[in-house]
């Protein structure tokens, strides 16, 4: 086991009991949200000095952060319950563009791939999840939706890591769909069902093949693209590794997230033990975890939960971001 130490943190301190969501990586620093419906840029080599910037109300009840071209993006995406998407420049708060859902319907997921794509998930709103597609260079109107492939509300979203055409969707319905996005015809479009059988909390390619789902309830599973979806082509059998709670310890899974040497690191927390582990999961035929060297967050968010975690590889730093409303950096010792 290694150990990394808690050496910078920011800290809402107003209003009182703020959550921070979510943190992500972008050229001018780290952006944030939290549920004091703010967007915050950071300078992750420097968390306790004040924010670069400051965007307040940038959402009604903000739901997702996502940057618009990934680490290098200067704009970022922000999404809510209000039913809009913001485009936008962390660093001077102006709004590129504003999209909304069919019936203001509550945006929960959201997903950027560059140069072109944005797609938004909603809540079921009249017996309608639906999957909103936009070309970032005309934003007049959705080029794609699908809103009948999924029966609950849309928990996640990602576009496929080198073939920007593909999306990923998944519900809590149980089910993640793979889409052609090129088609808009929405029986077509859809490339591959994958029936995770539990509500989706997060899903995502870890590979150009390979797919994971993890429930709410921290059920665990990898599936295998498909290459060819016609009729009589067998799917790969999935690989399921059951509740990671029981696997691994902890009491969530925050996330998991691609790593630049093929594998993937869940984030695994234990609150009640003030504690967050870092744990590989290396890429092979299966794909298999290791605790043994698993990295150890010293101290963690205290009682409080994560909600997110990033790495930057270039200062050798995790940063993590909590429910106690702070965005803590932590680094092994020297």
């Amino acid at each position: 086991m290694y150990t990394l130490e808690s050496v910078d943190s920011f800290h809402i301190s107003s209003p009182e009991n703020t959550y921070i969501y979510d943190i992500v990586p972008v050229a001018g620093g780290v952006a944030t949200i939290s549920s004091d419906d703010s967007l915050r840029l950071l300078d992750p080599l420097s968390l306790n000095g004040p924010p670069i910037n400051s965007v307040k109300k940038v959402n009604t009840d903000v739901t997702c952060l996502k940057a618009l071209g990934g680490e290098d993006a200067a704009v970022v995406c922000t999404a809510g319950r209000d039913g809009s998407v913001k485009v936008l420049d962390p660093r001077t708060g102006g709004v590129v563009a504003t999209v909304r859902s069919d019936q203001n319907a509550p945006i929960i997921s959201l997903a950027c791939s560059y140069p072109y794509g944005l797609a938004a998930g909603t809540e079921l709103t009249n017996h309608q999840a639906a999957v909103l597609i936009w070309d970032t260079r005309d934003l007049s109107e959705p080029v794609v939706k699908y809103v009948e492939s999924h029966s609950d509300d849309v928990t996640e979203l990602q576009f496929h890591p080198s073939r920007p055409q593909i999306l990923l969707s998944g519900s809590t319905d149980g089910l993640v769909n793979i889409y052609n996005t090129t088609i808009t015809d929405e029986e077509e479009a859809i490339h591959q069902t994958i029936n995770h059988g539990h509500s989706i909390h997060h899903a995502n390619f870890l590979s150009d093949v390979n797919i994971f789902a993890l429930s709410h309830d921290e059920k665990f599973s990898m599936y295998e693209l498909v290459t060819n979806p016609e009729e009589g082509v067998e799917e790969p059998p999935p690989i399921h590794y059951g509740d990671m709670r029981e696997q691994l310890g902890g009491e969530y899974v925050a996330n998991v997230l691609r790593r630049p040497d093929g594998g993937a690191v869940l984030g695994v927390g234990t609150h009640s033990r003030e504690s967050f582990d870092l744990v590989q999961l290396k890429n092979g035929s299966p794909w298999t975890f290791a605790p043994e060297s698993k990295v150890t967050l010293v101290g963690a968010h205290s009682s409080e939960i994560v909600r997110a975690f990033c790495f930057l590889d270039s200062h050798k730093t995790v940063l993590t971001a909590g429910e106690d409303g702070q965005v803590k950096a932590w680094r092994g010792g020297d």
